[in-house]
């Protein structure tokens, strides 16, 4: 999964860090984290007619960061 290049490295590697995580000890300070990296980013775009694209990846991600991951942090 290392090799995958991802479009939007910024908020997408904490993402990703939190998707494949197994320690239940790092596993809500990873989600944490991927969601801060996602409306910091989502916030720095939030005046730019551009980037839709990443605006829905953001908000798809966002959205499944409330409900996977964090129902998996739950069980953790």
């Amino acid at each position: 999964m290392r090799d995958v290049v991802l479009k939007y490295p910024t908020w997408q590697e904490p993402y990703r860090a939190a998707v494949i995580e197994t320690n239940p000890k790092l596993l809500k300070l990873k989600i944490s984290g991927a969601e801060q990296a996602a409306i910091l980013r989502f916030k720095e775009l939030e005046n730019s007619s551009d980037h839709h694209e990443e605006r829905v990846a953001l908000t798809d991600a966002l959205t499944e960061n409330q409900t996977g991951l964090s129902e998996i942090s739950k069980s953790a």
